[in-house]
């Protein structure tokens, strides 16, 4: 069945809550419960979507009944007035499924698409948050299979897709506004510019802080009511604060989780004095000893790099590299059998001249600097590279690669 059928529902077009009474019941409630559960077997994640909306009956039994939806990611952008969901399933990825909640003052613009087709419609009266959960709180809430990957990513900026709306939804939405005075202009919304200056205009009260705040409550929420830790291996956020990491982090299963990529979020602030914010806390979280791969950039840590080291996938920022951490890492990498990676983003380089003297022989491209070591009766070599370019982060990275790989020119220590 198509995703856009749960839109059909008899509730469609109706903008208030019925009362409990006045809630559509059929007779399939009537069924055994094991009839009942056989046959959501059967029924595709979408089609729950849409029997969640017919009656009180069938949402509770849904929300109560732990199903396979074969869900395994989801990636969510979450701007000031906007949130964007996108559903990936393992048996069918080419039906990944597209969910928009654009803010239009105090009411909700949704556009949900599946492949070509698509459906758009306004929730009234209902914050744009508040209409993202109502759909997608029973997915987090119900998830029993592994999730490979889930990504938040937040933008400090407003900004539409071209298809994140319907604009003859919007015109029409615009038009009748206007006629109660919300808005100042009739005259039909002719292209994609002039929506978007609408849109920037009518929802220019929201700030990133603000939705997220109200996010990441609902969300911790949520979790807390599972009935165990959600099931997530690769957790990947683009976030303004470290709370917002932090607070999630604690509500996953951290015996599945394997990967933590984490960057921040750029804040108008930030040009101005460059300064970042400190992720020391990720240290404390259980999931820290046995994490496959960990990657936090613009973030920093003050703490000292050896305390990374037991990541086989690594990346950090520090503000300061020195000749004794460049060293302890090519130890690492040449002693350590689990360490397959490491780079390390820096702002300024400690005592460069020594270093370069300790390293040997540079071999230099255009744009990038190498140093090869080579590991006895074996085609693996320990490359350390470094950028030539001037950069306020400038990254030193540490990888293997086969010795074939290497010029023939090139100096292998």
């Amino acid at each position: 069945m198509l995703c856009l059928k749960w839109f059909n529902t008899l509730l469609i077009g109706k903008t208030e809550k019925l009362s409990f009474g006045e809630q559509p019941e059929g007779p399939i409630m009537n069924m055994p419960d094991l009839v009942m559960r056989k046959i959501m077997e059967n029924v595709d994640f979408i089609t729950m979507l849409k029997l969640r909306k017919v009656c009180h009956a069938f949402r509770a039994f849904i929300d109560d009944t732990k199903l396979d939806n074969e869900l395994t990611k989801v990636k969510i952008d979450v701007t000031p007035s906007t949130i964007y969901a996108f559903l990936d399933f393992a048996s069918a990825p080419w039906k990944s499924i597209n969910s928009n909640y654009v803010a239009y003052g105090n009411n909700c613009l949704l556009k949900v698409k599946e492949g070509r087709n698509e459906k758009a419609k306004l929730i009234k009266n209902q914050d744009f948050v508040d209409t993202f959960f109502n759909d997608f709180g029973f997915i987090l809430r119900n998830q029993s299979t592994l999730l490979k990957t889930m990504n938040i990513e937040e933008s400090s900026y407003n900004w539409y897709f071209l298809d994140s709306y319907d604009r003859d939804l919007l015109n029409r939405v615009k038009t009748i506004y206007s006629i109660y005075g919300c808005c100042t202009c009739t005259r039909p919304l002719r292209n994609f510019i002039e929506a978007q200056e609408h849109l920037e205009k009518i929802n220019n009260k929201y700030t990133l802080q603000q939705t997220t705040d109200k996010f990441y409550g609902r969300f911790a929420e949520i979790l807390k009511s599972r009935e165990s830790p959600i099931l997530i291996q690769n957790l990947e956020m683009r976030i303004l604060r470290p709370s917002h990491f932090l607070n999630m982090a604690r509500l996953v299963d951290m015996k599945q989780l394997k990967g933590i990529v984490i960057r921040k979020t750029s804040e108008y602030n930030d040009n101005k004095d460059g300064t970042h914010l400190i992720l020391d806390e990720i240290v404390e979280l259980d999931v820290f000893d046995c994490i496959q791969v960990l990657s936090i950039r613009n973030f920093k840590v003050t703490l000292p790099l050896e305390t990374f080291l037991h990541i086989p996938d690594l990346t950090v920022t520090i503000s300061t590299l020195t000749i004794e951490d460049v060293l302890l890492i090519k130890k690492n990498m040449l002693t350590s059998p689990i360490a397959k990676s490491r780079c390390v983003f820096y702002n300024h380089i400690k005592d460069s001249d020594t270093l370069y003297n300790t390293l040997g022989y540079v071999n230099s491209s255009y744009t990038i600097q190498y140093w090869y070591y080579k590991i006895p009766e074996s085609d693996q070599t320990l490359q350390i590279s470094r950028e030539n370019f001037e950069t306020c982060m400038r990254p030193r990275c540490f990888t293997w690669i086969k010795t074939s790989w290497i010029s023939k020119n090139a100096v292998v220590y």
